[in-house]
């Protein structure tokens, strides 16, 4: 007998029902039933407490979600148990995986502080994807789309199906080409994803490769309210070139292995490696700021207009481990997972308008390189104390150390050139408790949970640098109390400054949640509520240095706390009502700012008890999902609250609540034509006006999304 492992790879890192109910899964029919050309987060919009965006409007291109209103860089996400989290800045770059969606065999989003066991650091929650997506037969399958604002997309996909009883391998090729509803925010897109598994009858190997291009215009600049009131699509962004190119290849390898009954041992190894470029116009900047006194001779106040390029080039090795040991009355997993990672950064100006044939080559005006490690070692127990209570146990300790060194480029000398190393070590405990009811209220099955965790976050690296500046910019200093001049080569003069204790510190939350559920023949339904304690959150004037200036650092405290609920009832046969909701309040519950941004002055203002910025008041999504057979259909609508620009708390600083009605239809041509599926939906039916995100700065800076739009697509499976 051949032993397959389950098709969910990482079973180990996802919440059963019978441990944890902040969670929502999405399986492979119900993920299907949405994949168009919007992006994974927009895919996800139907979970409680997750909003999702984009810089182009549309779902192409860039494209973002958080999660109880949280940031990427706080939502952990994971691909068959790999952290995909830049460890650099901790960002989540969807586009670089175009049609990712394509090889996702399923999708569960974890809210809140979640387990050990996904090698990746999460405070609003975690997604964790799945992608072995294997069929038992050959399969050769086709697909084109079609629709607004020039979208289209085509993805041809292939499955040996199993040979021998022992090897499958499934290849997927996919190509976007989107012109974006907002002005100048195309994208060209194209991806691929290869996977392979090998059975014998008691070990389990896969390997995959997934990786693309994407070449995007620059979208992420919000538009200001009075350009957009003239002009929906308007992009400040105006610049021809301004294109954002990039490739990030993933190469993984993981073996499962049953070494008995009771034990199960997995094991991940994977490179991950990232290279591109964007460039932009920047006029009437000093030549000084791109090293052109020095590489050119200009006069360093001269003001001249240029094209520069910024370029990254990253690679990241990494093993994920675990042994998991099944016992009476549950399992108990020990494990950890460790990754070195190297980046480097360089920037170059193109062209000098006023000269003759530009500069001549590229000037290279910055450089320096981002050096982190970071191991983990954690162990999870769940217990089955008596029949129906299960207890929850895990603790895991951390450490991340991160090395920053600017290179010796045009005017980065001197004490003008900075390196610091910063290094974090955190303990995080996390513990539950569920209880299934041993009667049957109403008929269905009832259960409780109560479950505590508490977890840590390290700076990004931007932001151990101020909020306007970057290690891009000559003559700003990152965020450190010493410093101390460095001789790099021995000649008696100093290289560069090392610097150290950092005035930002390491977020720390702790994370309290309540939840029940109730499940019956035709219903069910969890409700969940949360508080969070959250200290030291990071901000943009949470400090000031040792002159008083005002400078990005760490509030006090904030208080994060919610209520979640998720339904599911089939009222007929044919119809299934679907609703995710969620309410929070989100605010400052010690904290001082140390600069007004309007006036531009320092001094002390208390914003203790004000909303924070971009965390939407409410969510919620309800949807009538029909099935006639081969014809199936989707009504949904979406509603969004008022989200606060800026954290002063006033009316004027927010973004409006939305809602939006969704319509989609699926027909089933089945003996007409083979396996051929015909799709066709129409977004935002009611063709609302509305924004998504943006910010504060003299007046609101936003995002809009677009209007109604349309996307149809055949589908044949040979």
């Amino acid at each position: 007998a051949v032993h397959q492992a389950s098709d969910v790879v990482v079973t180990a890192s996802r919440y059963g029902d019978d441990v944890h109910l902040s969670h929502a899964n999405l399986t492979r029919e119900e993920l299907a039933g949405r994949i168009g050309v919007a992006d994974i987060p927009l895919l996800l919009e139907d979970t409680p407490g997750l909003h999702a965006w984009s810089d182009a409007g549309n779902g192409v291109g860039y494209t973002y979600l958080n999660i109880r209103g949280f940031d990427q860089k706080r939502v952990g996400v994971m691909i068959d148990g790999i952290p995909l989290n830049d460890p650099e800045d901790h960002q989540v770059y969807w586009v670089d995986l175009p049609d990712l969606a394509s090889s996702v065999q399923d999708v569960q989003v974890q809210r809140g502080i979640t387990n050990s066991l996904g090698a990746t650091t999460a405070i609003g929650g975690t997604v964790n994807l799945v992608t072995d997506l294997f069929t038992p037969e050959r399969e050769l399958r086709l697909s084109l789309m079609g629709g607004s604002y020039g979208t289209w997309k085509q993805t041809a996909s292939y499955q040996t199906g199993l040979l021998d009883g022992r090897f499958q391998s499934a290849l997927r090729l996919s190509r976007l080409e989107s012109d974006g509803y907002r002005d100048r925010t195309g994208s060209k897109l194209w991806g691929l994803f290869w996977s392979a598994r090998y059975l014998t009858e008691n070990s389990t190997t896969r390997a995959k490769i997934y990786t693309g291009r994407e070449e995007s215009q620059h979208g992420w600049n919000a538009a200001f309210e009075d350009d957009l009131a003239a002009d929906r699509r308007h992009n400040p962004e105006t610049y021809a070139d301004a294109v954002d190119d990039f490739r990030q290849p993933h190469y993984e390898l993981h073996h499962q292995w049953r070494l008995s009954d009771r034990f199960t041992a997995e094991n991940a190894v994977f490179w991950i490696h990232g290279e591109g470029f964007y460039e932009n116009l920047k006029e009437g900047v000093d030549a000084a700021d791109f090293s052109l006194d020095a590489l050119l001779g200009l006069d360093p106040d001269a003001a001249v207009d240029l094209v520069r390029r910024k370029n990254v080039d990253k690679n990241q090795v990494g093993w994920v481990s675990h042994l998991q040991l099944r016992h009476g009355g549950g399992r108990t997993i020990v494990g950890g997972d460790i990754y070195d990672f190297h980046s480097d950064h360089w920037g170059d100006v193109l062209r000098v308008d006023g000269m003759p044939g530009g500069p001549g080559e590229d000037l290279r005006y910055y450089g320096y390189t981002g050096d982190k490690q970071a191991w983990s070692v954690y162990v999870n127990e769940m217990w089955e104390a008596v029949p129906g209570l299960t207890l929850l146990a895990d603790l895991q300790l951390q450490h991340k150390q991160y090395r920053f060194e600017q290179d010796a480029v045009g005017n980065f000398t001197g004490a003008d050139r900075h390196a610091y190393r910063v290094d974090y070590d955190f303990f995080n405990p996390k513990g539950g408790i569920h209880w299934e009811l041993p009667s049957r209220p109403f008929g269905g099955r009832a259960a409780l949970y109560a479950h505590v965790g508490k977890t840590h976050r390290e700076p990004a690296d931007g932001e151990l640098f101020d909020t306007w500046d970057g290690p891009d910019d000559v003559g700003v200093s990152p965020l450190f109390r010493e410093s101390v001049p460095v001789d790099e080569d021995g000649d008696g003069t100093f290289d560069y400054l090392e610097w150290s204790d950092p005035y930002v510190r390491q977020e720390r939350a702790v994370d309290y949640e309540l939840g029940a559920s109730w499940r019956g023949e035709r219903v069910s339904l969890t409700l969940n509520g949360y508080w969070m304690d959250f200290d030291h959150e990071i901000i943009a004037y949470g400090a000031v240095d040792d002159d008083g200036t005002p400078i990005r650092g760490n509030a006090d405290k904030t208080l994060h706390r919610g209520v979640e609920l998720g339904l599911a009832a089939r009222l007929t046969d044919t119809h299934t009502l679907k609703v995710a909701a969620s309410t929070s309040w989100d605010e400052f519950d010690t904290y001082v700012a140390t600069f007004d941004p309007d006036t531009w002055s320092a001094g002390a203002f208390d914003q203790s008890g004000n909303p924070l910025a971009l965390f939407p008041r409410h969510l919620a999504s309800v949807a009538l999902v029909s099935d006639f057979g081969a014809l199936d259909s989707r009504l949904r609508l979406r509603s969004v609250g008022r989200q606060h620009l800026d954290n002063s708390g006033l009316d004027a600083r927010t973004i409006d609540g939305y809602a939006t009605l969704d319509l989609a239809a699926g027909l089933d041509l089945g003996g007409l034509a083979g396996a051929t599926r015909l799709d066709v939906r129409v977004d935002n039916l009611l063709d609302q006006m509305y924004e998504t995100t943006g910010y504060w700065y003299g007046g609101r800076w936003l995002i809009p999304a677009a209007g109604r739009n349309v996307l149809a697509g055949v589908h044949y499976v040979f």
